[in-house]
């Protein structure tokens, strides 16, 4: 019974008047509900404990389905589950109705380019200095794809009507038009991006592309002549003396023997990769704005707004760089002037023969570096809050289903969305070279990670030191506080 008149029954039994009253209402011995999402359908039995134990459970169990049948509970309906739960006076579950499983997003992948790292090794006869600057592609290679979004798969009411599926969102895929062709395979399940051109892909601002690419396939000399190019440039072989390459792009020489006297091979604004080394004859130089890679260098200028990565050694060399790093143990610096902002490193500096060596390193200011640095953290966190929110802003947006002004609107998120991804990457990049710079021991560092020999000429800032004997451990020189330390 459910007591529905409260005050009538409380004037009943006060003044025990002998006359009918209404109190309540009989409640059926099955009650069927349906929830209002009509994913869940409910029954309570109406019994008490000892009417529902005297009872066969069979019975009330073929009344519950008659009953759900004629409240047209037609989907979803487990007896087995129904018979484990069965007990009075509780809202049992009769029927549950599918959920629509939302499609799956689109899932964009592009041609990676992976971070330069050179490779140092010896192979008992030769010493390597293995590296990739230019990723390069030929007409028809793939450079990216998109794995199209599903439909997902639809739900179910308890009642058997269906409910339509969200199907996954898309992204556009960001490519230069001029240099990549798109291809939907024939299944319909991916778009794929393919090179038109030979080049070297490249992204900027969040749009992969390829760029002008030339390959020499022998030597620069008399048959091609200097070179001059927009874009990147690749020598399978060598530049013979007196020849330049000048490019706005990277440049790598790839042949086993390196350069020699050349005139000068510059990037304007990439990065070089001298694969065999440079015996420059007083006379090579080379410029690039980015980071230069070798596996030695000789009697040549090297001028660099990067880092100088030298395998092996650098013997009468005028380099001016960021960094000027020889990672091998046994790499060497003889001779010559190295003046660099951040650090020197190299195995041995000087030699036995008392060559005289000056290494020189201007230094920087901590507080400031360490202020960039936080800056670039700030940078980063509001790039990624940004990218986020733009990604929710664009989840909002059904891209099956937009007029001509929610699309517009749609293209404009999802370019600044580009945009800050894109971004976050330079910064990401740019906090690992800061890492770089902050490790270096105070705020300039000359470090020889076997020997320092004698008669070489160390400064840092402002302080300067004369090595008369020579180090036959490892030995670093710092600038910190003011003065130069020795570790």
């Amino acid at each position: 019974m459910k007591i529905t008149e409260f005050v009538s029954l409380k004037e009943a039994i006060t003044t025990a008047q002998l006359k009918i009253t209404l109190i309540g209402d009989l409640k059926p011995v099955l009650e069927i509900s349906v929830s209002g999402d009509r994913l869940k359908a409910y029954v309570i039995i109406n019994m008490s404990d000892d009417e529902f134990n005297k009872t066969d459970k069979k019975v009330i169990l073929e009344k519950i389905v008659i009953m759900s049948n004629q409240n047209q509970i037609e989907y979803g309906f487990n007896l087995n589950e129904l018979i484990k739960s069965i007990k009075p006076n509780e809202k049992i579950i009769v029927a549950e109705g599918l959920l629509p499983v939302r499609g799956e997003d689109a899932v964009v992948i592009y041609y990676e380019i992976k971070d330069l790292q050179p490779e140092i090794f010896q192979d008992g006869k030769v010493n390597h200095y293995e590296l990739n600057l230019i990723n390069k592609v030929n007409r028809g290679e793939w450079v990216g794809e998109r794995i199209e979004p599903t439909y997902g798969i639809p739900g179910k009411t308890v009642y058997g009507e269906v409910i339509p599926a969200q199907p996954g969102r898309t992204e556009s895929l960001k490519y230069d038009k001029k240099s990549i062709e798109e291809v939907v395979d024939a299944e319909g399940k991916k778009t794929l991006l393919f090179s038109k051109q030979i080049g070297a892909v490249v992204y900027e601002n969040g749009i992969v592309s390829v760029c002008n690419y030339l390959e020499i396939k022998g030597r620069v000399s008399f048959e091609t002549g200097n070179i001059d190019f927009d874009g990147f440039v690749e020598v399978k072989d060598s530049v013979e003396d007196n020849f330049s390459i000048i490019a706005d792009n990277d440049i790598q020489v790839m042949g086993q023997m390196g350069v020699g006297g050349v005139d000068t091979i510059e990037s304007k604004d990439g990065s070089i990769y001298i694969r065999g080394g440079i015996a420059g004859k007083n006379k090579a130089k080379i410029i690039c704005n980015g980071d230069l890679y070798t596996k030695f260098a000789s009697d040549c200028t090297i001028e660099c707004k990067g880092t100088v990565n030298i395998g092996y050694y650098a013997m009468n060399c005028n380099i001016t760089a960021k960094e000027v790093v020889l990672e091998s143990y046994n790499s060497k610096i003889i001779g010559g002037t190295i003046d660099a902002q951040i650090r020197v490193l190299a195995g041995e500096i000087g030699s036995r023969a008392d060559i005289y060596t000056k290494i020189n390193v201007s230094g920087f200011v901590r507080e400031d570096m360490k202020a960039q640095y936080d800056q670039i953290n700030v940078l980063i966190e509001k790039s990624k809050d940004r990218t986020n929110f733009l990604k929710q802003q664009l989840a909002v947006y059904d891209v099956h289903n937009m007029d001509a002004k929610q699309l517009e609107a749609y293209h404009l998120i999802e370019d600044d969305y580009q945009k800050n991804k894109k971004n976050l990457q330079l910064f990401y990049v740019q906090k690992k070279k800061y890492i770089s710079y902050l490790h270096t021991k105070g705020e300039g560092e000359i470090t020889a990670t076997k020997y320092m020999h004698s008669n070489v000429h160390l400064k840092i800032k402002s302080e300067a030191e004369h090595i008369v004997e020579e180090e036959k451990l490892a030995v670093s020189f710092y600038y910190l506080d003011g003065e130069m330390h020795k570790d």
